[in-house]
């Protein structure tokens, strides 16, 4: 069954945004954000995205491209473990954004970090807490690479162009309930 959230939730979910919308970018115009590639997901998405889900319940949720914890902060108003979320961003400025924030909702500032999504040293959340195993597909030009996360530390890197090979891989995966994350 999937998640459906109360409009109560919603409403909560686009109040915490809107307290926020005016800091999320940590200063920077409309056009340094694009040249970066920086763009925020609304309420309204990160509701759609979140209600995919069957449940958040004793979940590990990480966002890899966490900007200023838009997802987070809706997950968490949603009803999942602060303590359980994690988050890596590019840009130093928006991670302290994220930092502020997501510290209001509980979130432990260790389980915010630095790093490039693409970099598989970025899913190393050593000295704290992380997901136990999770995996991270991204594609580099005609290839997706898999990156498999155990206890903090980058367990396996695996490269696919054959995209039938990749489904077993991903099935498996997802047969062990180990979270998948693309991006």
């Amino acid at each position: 069954m999937i998640m459906t959230l109360s409009d109560d939730i919603k409403a909560k979910i686009q109040a915490e945004y809107d307290s926020w919308k005016n800091k999320l970018w940590a200063g920077k115009t409309k056009e340094e954000r694009q040249k970066l590639g920086q763009f925020a997901t609304p309420p309204p998405l990160t509701i759609k995205m979140l209600e995919k889900f069957e449940s958040i319940e004793d979940k590990d949720i990480l966002d890899p491209c966490l900007g200023a914890g838009n997802l987070i902060a809706t997950v968490i108003i949603a009803g999942a473990d602060p303590s359980r979320c994690y988050g890596i961003e590019l840009d130093p400025a928006v991670l302290e954004v994220a930092k502020h924030r997501l510290a209001r909702l509980g979130v432990p500032p260790q389980n915010l970090r630095q790093g490039d999504a693409l970099d598989p040293k970025s899913y190393e959340f050593g000295g704290g807490p992380a997901p136990k195993t999770f995996a991270v597909l991204y594609k580099q030009g005609k290839t997706v690479v898999v990156l498999i996360i155990k206890n903090g530390k980058l367990f396996k890197e695996a490269r696919y162009t054959d995209k039938a090979k990749l489904k077993v891989v991903v099935s498996k995966l997802l047969e062990k309930k180990i979270q998948v994350t693309k991006i």
